[in-house]
């Protein structure tokens, strides 16, 4: 262990400040970056492998912004030495081969920071990306006294779970970057109930039994979609042989994306800069308007996309607009048009009735997304129905025209995003019995692009990454075969729906392997029309291999005929119901609705 080398490395630190006045001294929480000393150890092992940033040591990445600065090496921002800690010695532990060094890299990026006082919150980190997207899906865990701790630090286990997941780990193992019982605020001694020993191995969080489990174990098994080993082993390998690139494009797909669940009909993909701005790391936001929240009785709203906005569902909708319109700068890292879009649509939600599904209606349409949740009945807190949805069943009335009184507040920022966008079509939802019930999931789709997970070659993905989580992959049949199984593990989708995803499957597999007409071919099985063949294909050295093909036209507009005709009776029939239940070429039609449910010594350093 390096431990006395960490305590020397802070000496010089310790000697010009003990002169300084106790009345300059901040009071920090009772140290605690030696609970989970086996985490540690394990990714001091692997960042000893390759430190180019000369970090003295994993240990400082717990402490304190000050304590942490003397050992953060060429890291300047301290918020982010944590996660660059975790970074490299994932990055290490993936060209080794090693598992279990991966793993550890990412409980280590997900431990709890030193803090001020019992109940305050250490930073997350804006200023740097990191280069390994399984590192950038997690953030730290919070002081368990801080406001909305346990919301927040079961999202960070149940995301550290898939992340392991997806490496060939044990997800449950994600319960080892846990904390302590909520300590109490305002305590003088700013103990907690932490604990802190240098000398104990494993951890003493571990061997005194403090650590607080943030999520059960079925909780994290349906995270992490119940897939079995086999497709875990897929992605290990995957992720063991694939160098991640440091800068990601923004996908140049734009699909509708509809949910069955949710009835749904909008654009879930990656966000295309043009009027309505560019979205950063961000998918163009949506919200969605429904019963069954967070186990709620009433209706209510929530992020359709809550890898992007990570927010509870709220029956006043200003709450998730305003967080959504705070995130594109907090951490999407938005241009100014997409903020002034995200207020515009903010208003045009609350100049629909309150709590009603036109609210979401309004907020979707600015950018550019019909959904037609006003078809969705109002229910209280006792689960009764205190007001019908307006135009169940019909495509008309509330609903549209709260949509059409919002996209015309932004006519050109919604025209501009549907002139924008690669994937075209009316991408209508299918029928549910046509193509099958797809339960708690929406209509399986899958997108094409280079800049999946930081990579530089073209790679395929599932379009909606919340109910079918999966990294990108060169080969489609790993993501389609990993959506069929999901159908059965999470969705509980119905025979029909499984037998569709077959189709898909066997029609993707008809065309040329690892162009944008596989995908067309998977989502055209389904009713969906995409136009991923007109995306080029790129290798991993970022070179483009073979153009794609006409815009709209030509081979992508064949692929998805092909894919369309191998599934004649599912993708036509869906087809047919919808403009049946709609007479348009609108979202969802009501008529389909379904609802689916250092050391001690360092306590007296500068915070």
């Amino acid at each position: 262990m390096l431990y006395h080398n960490v305590l020397l490395s802070l000496l010089s630190i310790t000697a010009s400040t003990s002169a300084a006045p106790l009345g300059y001294r901040v009071r920090r929480e009772v140290p605690q970056e030696h609970s989970h000393n086996s985490i540690v150890d394990a990714a001091r092992t692997s960042l000893n492998l390759n430190n180019p940033a000369k970090i003295q040591d994993p240990i400082f990445a717990l402490l304190g912004n000050a304590a942490a600065a003397a050992g953060a090496g060429s890291i300047t921002d301290t918020d982010c030495l944590q996660q660059a800690v975790a970074d490299q010695a994932f990055t290490n532990a993936k060209a080794a081969g090693d598992v279990n060094g991966m793993v550890n890299a990412l409980i280590f990026r997900a431990l709890e920071r030193n803090t001020g006082s019992v109940g305050a919150t250490s930073a997350n980190c804006t200023s740097l990306k990191a280069v390994n997207p399984e590192i950038a899906a997690i953030s730290q865990h919070q002081d368990p006294a801080s406001p909305g701790a346990a919301a927040n630090n079961k999202a960070v286990v149940l995301a550290l779970a898939q992340q392991i997941h997806a490496v060939g780990g044990d997800p449950q193992d994600a319960l080892k970057s846990g904390t302590f019982a909520p300590g109490k605020i305002g305590d003088p001694t700013a103990a907690g109930n932490t604990c802190d020993d240098a000398n104990d191995e494993p951890g003493c969080i571990f061997s005194q039994n403090k650590l607080v489990d943030d999520a059960t174990a079925d909780e994290i098994n349906a995270a992490v979609g119940g897939a079995g080993s086999a497709a875990a082993a897929t992605t290990a390998a995957a992720v063991a042989t694939t160098s991640a690139a440091a800068a990601a494009s923004t996908s140049a797909a734009s699909g509708n994306n509809v949910s069955s669940g949710s009835a749904a009909a909008g654009n879930n993909a990656a966000a295309a800069s043009g009027n309505i701005g560019d979205f950063g790391f961000c998918s163009v936001p949506q919200i969605e308007f429904a019963t069954g929240f967070d186990n709620r009785k009433e209706t209510s709203f929530q992020p359709v996309d809550k890898t992007s906005y990570n927010h509870g569902s709220a029956q006043n909708i200003d709450i998730i607009t305003q967080f959504m319109c705070d995130t594109l700068t907090n951490s999407c890292k938005a241009d100014q048009t997409a903020k002034d879009t995200c207020a515009t649509a903010k208003t045009a939600a609350d100049g629909q009735t309150k709590g009603t599904g036109a609210q979401a209606d309004a907020f979707n349409a600015v950018f550019g997304i019909k959904t037609n949740f006003a078809a969705v009945a109002e229910v209280n807190d006792q689960g009764v129905t205190v007001a019908a949805g307006a135009g169940a069943g019909t495509g008309t009335g509330t609903a549209i025209a709260a949509a059409t009184t919002a996209a015309a507040a932004a006519t050109t920022a919604a025209a501009a995003a549907t002139a924008t966008a690669t994937a075209t079509g009316s991408n209508n939802a299918a029928s549910s019995s046509a193509v099958g019930d797809f339960g708690s999931c929406p209509v399986p789709q899958i997108k094409f692009a280079a800049g999946l997970d930081g990579r530089k070659e073209t790679a395929f993905e599932p379009a909606d990454l919340n109910s079918f989580n999966h990294g990108s992959a060169q080969n489609i049949d790993i993501i389609s075969q990993f959506i069929c199984d999901q159908l059965t593990n999470k969705c509980k989708a119905d025979q029909t729906a499984k037998d569709t995803c077959q189709t898909a499957t066997a029609a993707a597999d008809a065309q040329t392997k690892g162009t944008g007409a596989q995908a067309d071919a998977f989502n055209a099985a389904f009713g969906v029309q995409t136009n991923f063949a007109a995306v080029a294909e790129v290798n991993d050295q970022g070179v483009t291999v073979a153009a794609g093909v006409g815009s709209g036209a030509a081979t992508a507009s064949a692929a998805a005929t092909q894919a369309a005709s191998a599934a004649t009776t599912t993708a036509a029939a869906a087809a047919s119901s919808s403009a049946a239940a709609t007479g348009s070429s609108s979202g969802a039609s009501g008529g389909n609705l379904q609802t689916f449910t250092g050391t001690r010594e360092l306590s007296y350093l500068f915070i």
